[in-house]
């Protein structure tokens, strides 16, 4: 059955909305859908194989019951409690069906441990067996029976990219009776003494908020050190472990802030950097999550099947208990370990040096230490941790070997030795000089503190030759390919984001290996760039509205634009480029600032003869009409009825409001995407940025997977986004019947803006 659709006997019967880790009300899609056929049954289950396994402890316990007291109240405003209940997941869903009956049960799609994994499998055996639909809906971007990673990136867009869903205005609840929250005692849960921050879904939005208001301006500066990290991170791991906070929420509202401080020149700079470092970890996070989701064993077994038996047969009791007691005689290490049980909280940098002395300086089994952690960490989220367990012990093999140095660690994030000090006060009376390696200080004996488990310097060495040996058998690059193919990231999009967040400049861009010519401009037409300025001033365009001319001043003074006009310049001087250079900016010149009304995004210009005019889908007059542009007239006539016209000129539209705008703006002749990835990109995002910060509404056209993730540049809620395939002729079936000029010019009329008059 349909998600989106239900038979009549279905639609009026009983809604079972099952809670797991998704405890909110806001863009819940399973409750908005079971809210829409019928009483609604919201449901939690304690169930006794997770609160009893061995990554579960008491404050994960009491972060629950926090989370579920103010569910259950926002729930009761709806028009329904929650309903508690205690026991294994079939049993308690079939007590139900026996006292309320079930017409569907509506979830989210759950990537958990091996219990939740069995147990959805049991629940969905028991549910066909009972013929009970039971719909399981994706909540991030995380993809299941997924085989290959490629397309991957794009899925997570279309899915984190769309906007969140508002919770249903009204639940009719039923007559099951309902139980109280369960506590320590009764569920025999020894309860922890660790101080960790509220749960619940008003606390995410408050973290949240903070993060992108104040905390957040140098987050890509502060995250790494234990003594800024606790206020410079986001915060939001535990939200979003618990399902407080959805993913897309979080993204959206990053965005948002984006957005709003890229095109504000009073805002602090650092603000934009952190922003993009801090979304590039939202895509890690679903990137992480997709690995145990496709292959479950890796919770307990090798990634990378070349590195069985590395670890296996050298388990050291001793020096795992100094670990996990904070007790290696590595000041850093054992700070990050006393605050960690204190409070279930570590950045990530901590978290990754703490599995990486463990795995290699130690050369403890990744399982046995990863077990341990999970049951420290508030936030522990399986797929994450396995991940990154694995990871920082070299296991994965499609990344380069890491091992992390304790000291330099601690030289670098803790130089004044404040972090160690308030974690490990037996070092109190150590000078600052020895405060990162007491043992070398002549005074350490009278330290009520252990000597060095290991010799540093050794043990990575030790560790990194066993690595590489087993990197060397003749089965690992086979290995690593399939890890690879199944694991590996292919999102460039999140690797320009690493760049920026690793403060590394963008890629070089390609050069000729001749000098440049001098560039030669027709003295009857403006030239491409007007007379260049020297150091940040900014770069002229000849003809430019005003309104543009103010919006992208930042842009057309930033070093990426110069380094565009120079290779602009060469390309005209040794190649033929279109389109000519007086209709580069067509788009801009036709169709000021404030008056668009619609804006219809291109990705390339045409690249064949006397095709391009510097309008997205627009040629000269005499040219014969394009393919993609044929398919738009289709669509036009069957949505208007409009006649196509005789020539593919579009410059009415852009006259009109409707601005035209290409994502890259020139191309080698007879080369598609020749000039993609030289500099036109940041403009055209800025543009598109300009025009999402306009207050009137404007109507986004995106057509095609390319266009379709520009949707995320667009935040302003007045604005309307119409999407859809691409009217090439290689998916126009998917296009025609998208009626875009009609709901353009619905939308633009609903906002009190006059119509586009799409005739041409």
């Amino acid at each position: 059955m349909s998600v989106l659709s239900a038979s009549n006997s279905v639609a009026q019967s009983t809604q079972l909305v099952w809670f797991k880790k998704d405890l909110r009300i806001s863009d819940h899609a399973p409750l908005v859908h079971a809210a829409a056929r019928g009483p609604v049954v919201p449901l939690y289950i304690y169930e006794p194989e997770q609160f009893t396994h061995e990554e579960f402890a008491g404050h994960h316990l009491t972060y629950l019951n926090a989370c579920l007291q103010e569910l259950n109240e926002r729930l009761r405003e709806l028009g329904t409690p929650l309903i508690v209940r205690v026991g294994e997941a079939v049993s308690v869903l079939e007590a139900l069906r026996e006292e309320v009956g079930i017409g569907s049960i509506w979830a989210h799609e759950e990537t958990g441990n091996a219990v939740s994994y069995t147990r959805d499998r049991r629940v969905r055996a028991w549910a066909r067996e009972r013929g009970i639909p039971f719909h399981e809906l994706p909540q991030n971007g995380v993809v299941r029976r997924m085989t290959n990673r490629d397309g991957w990136a794009d899925t997570w867009e279309e899915r984190l990219g769309s906007h969140p869903l508002p919770p249903p205005a009204r639940l009719r609840g039923t007559a099951v009776t309902t139980h109280d929250l369960r506590t320590h005692t009764e569920l025999s849960v020894v309860p922890s003494q660790q101080t960790i921050l509220p749960g619940g879904e008003q606390a995410a939005r408050t973290t949240l908020d903070s993060f992108l208001a104040v905390r957040g301006v140098n987050y890509m500066r502060e995250m790494s050190s234990p003594l800024s990290a606790e206020t410079a991170c986001s915060r939001l791991s535990a939200p979003l472990a618990f399902g407080t906070l959805s993913l897309r929420e979080t993204l959206h509202a990053t965005r948002q802030r984006l957005a709003a401080v890229s095109g504000d020149a009073a805002a602090d700079p650092r603000w934009v950097r952190s922003l993009r470092s801090y979304e590039s970890r939202l895509h890690w996070h679903c990137h992480f999550i997709q690995r145990l989701e496709s292959e479950p064993e890796m919770e307990f077994q090798n990634l990378n099947r070349a590195f069985d038996g590395l670890r296996e047969q050298d388990w050291n009791p001793e020096f795992f208990d100094r670990w996990a007691h904070g007790q290696t005689g590595f000041p850093l290490i054992d700070a990050c370990m006393r605050m960690l049980k204190a409070t279930g909280w570590l950045n990530f940098r901590m978290r990754a040096m703490l599995v990486s002395f463990a795995s290699q300086h130690l050369w403890l089994h990744w399982r046995p230490t990863g077990v341990f952690l999970a049951r420290q960490w508030l936030d522990n989220e399986p797929g994450i941790h396995w991940s990154q367990m694995q990871m920082q012990s070299a296991v994965v093999g499609i990344n380069r070997v890491r091992i992390y140095s304790p000291t330099r660690q601690a030289k670098q994030q803790d130089p004044s030795g404040e972090f160690i000090r308030r974690w490990v006060p037996e070092l109190q009376d150590a000078p600052i000089d020895f405060i990162h390696a007491p043992w070398e200080w002549s005074g350490s004996s009278r330290l009520n503190y252990p000597a060095p488990i290991v010799d540093e310097g050794k043990a990575a060495r030790a560790a990194k030759a066993k690595i590489m040996a087993a990197r060397s058998q003749a089965h690992f690059e086979l290995e690593s390919k399939r890890v690879y193919a199944l694991h590996g990231s292919r999102k460039k999009a999140v690797m320009r984001a690493e760049r920026v967040a690793r403060g590394l400049p963008p890629k070089p861009i390609k050069v000729t290996s001749k000098p440049p010519k001098p560039m030669l401009v027709s003295a009857a037409q403006p030239a491409l760039f007007g007379s260049a300025q020297i150091g940040a001033k900014p770069i002229h365009i000849a003809g430019l509205p005003g309104s543009w001319r103010d919006a992208l001043a930042a842009e057309f003074c930033a070093p990426y634009f110069h380094t565009l006009k120079d290779f602009l310049v060469r390309e005209r001087a040794e190649h033929t480029v279109y389109p000519p250079a007086p209709d580069v900016f067509n788009a801009l010149r036709l169709t000021p600032l404030e008056e668009v009304k619609v804006l219809i995004l291109g990705q390339d210009p045409y690249h064949g003869h006397g095709q391009a005019q510097g309008l997205s889908f627009s040629v000269r007059p005499g040219v014969q009409v394009p393919p993609s542009l044929q398919n738009i007239y289709k669509e036009l006539h069957d949505d208007l009825g409009i006649q196509p016209p005789r020539n593919g000129d579009l410059t009415p539209w852009a006259t009109q409001g409707v601005l035209l705008l290409n994502a890259v703006l020139t191309v080698r002749a007879g080369q598609p995407n020749s000039h993609a990835s030289q500099g036109w990109e940041p403009l055209s995002d800025a543009v598109i940025r300009a025009v999402n910060a306009q207050p009137q509404r404007v109507v986004f056209v995106l057509w095609g997977a390319y266009a379709r993730k520009k949707a995320k540049l667009i935040t302003a809620p007045q604005h309307v986004i119409l999407q859809s395939a691409h009217p090439s002729p290689y998916s126009a079936e998917r296009f025609f019947g998208t009626r875009p000029f009609s709901r353009a010019n619905a939308a633009l009329e609903e906002a009190g803006r006059e119509s586009v008059a799409w005739p041409l």
